[in-house]
């Protein structure tokens, strides 16, 4: 079973090659570094909510259509 890190992360990087964004895209878009965003999408480490919505708001979504993604099956990889 996936823990909350790991399945959200995993919507973050559906979410990411969806937008057509690399990576660094991603990172440069949240000041970020590259590495740190493949941490997050790999479940590797914890982020606040806050720093959440800003993932999300970067990815050009909102907090609900980001969360409707737990129930679509092609976002496992």
């Amino acid at each position: 079973m996936e823990n909350s890190k790991k399945i959200i992360g995993r919507i973050i990087k559906h979410q990411r090659l969806k937008c057509g964004l690399t990576l660094k895209e991603l990172a440069d878009k949240l000041e970020a570094d590259r590495q740190y965003i493949w941490k997050l999408e790999n479940g590797k480490i914890n982020m606040s909510l806050d720093y959440l919505d800003k993932v999300i708001e970067k990815l050009g979504n909102n907090p609900e259509g980001f969360f409707l993604q737990l129930n679509t099956s092609n976002t496992k990889n």
